[in-house]
């Protein structure tokens, strides 16, 4: 549906403002009455939510930046609202910004998952002293404590996004999803691989695949990467997340 068919957007030009000045009320000019209908989409970026952020349409998931402004003048403090509708250029822009920040957050929960492994392995294989031990063991906590924290700060966006803008989820999930694609269709060429297991490396890229594809409306919302056998697949996913 274009902004011109839905019933809220055609009630908003392309850019709006709003003005209030102290002392004078009758000369207030406030946003139209369908701006309070769009929804904030709540990115985890945001410094000053009240003064700026993005929203969006309801019915038909049009975009719009708000931005709110103060001056203090001589009779007092002056403010401003701008509600721009964002074009399709501007709008892609933004999903991108937000897709690469979650991938951001996932990267490096799945770094400090790695890490953490390896120090367990390391205690169990590396023969380390008593005091090297309680060391390592700190910073395994240390680093479990990141995975913790990070996984249920990336469950509560990625469930924010699912209600308020799943086109985000989009962008992320078949950026990845392309990524996916094209291990599945490459396990084959490394056969010849010495030691490389193709069969396992073909079940690792098609579950990966296939909870990319369930993450936008449903499933788990942290998904790992098996580095092992998706080789070089940040480099790759961060070709497909710039498109």
């Amino acid at each position: 549906m274009s902004p011109s068919s839905c019933s809220i957007c055609i009630r908003l030009g392309s850019v709006e403002k709003s003005y209030a000045a102290p002392g004078s009320p009758m000369d207030d000019q406030p946003l139209p009455t369908a701006a309070s209908r769009l929804e904030i989409v709540p990115s985890f970026d945001y410094e000053d939510k009240d003064r700026y952020h993005v929203r969006r349409c309801p019915i038909c998931a049009t975009l719009y930046s708000y931005r709110f402004e103060s001056v203090i003048t001589t009779n007092g403090e002056e403010e401003g609202e701008t509600l721009t509708r964002l074009n399709a250029a501007a709008a892609a822009i933004f999903l991108h910004q937000q897709a690469r920040l979650l991938e951001a957050l996932r990267k490096d929960i799945d770094d400090a998952d790695s890490a953490a492994g390896r120090l367990s392995d390391y205690i169990n294989r590396g023969h380390p002293s008593p005091e090297e031990i309680q060391r390592i063991i700190d910073q395994m906590q240390s680093q479990r404590a990141q995975v913790l924290h990070g996984r249920k700060r990336l469950h509560a966006q990625v469930e924010a996004f699912r209600r308020s803008c799943p086109e985000i989820l989009l962008v992320w999930a078949q950026a990845h999803r392309r990524t996916c694609q094209y291990y599945v269709m490459s396990t084959e060429k490394s056969a010849s691989r010495p030691g490389f297991d193709v069969q396992t490396a073909r079940y690792v890229a098609r579950t990966t695949l296939e909870a990319w594809e369930a993450l936008p409306d449903r499933g788990e919302t942290f998904i790992s990467i098996n580095s092992a056998f998706l080789l070089d697949y940040n480099e790759r996913l961060r070709t497909e997340l710039d498109k």
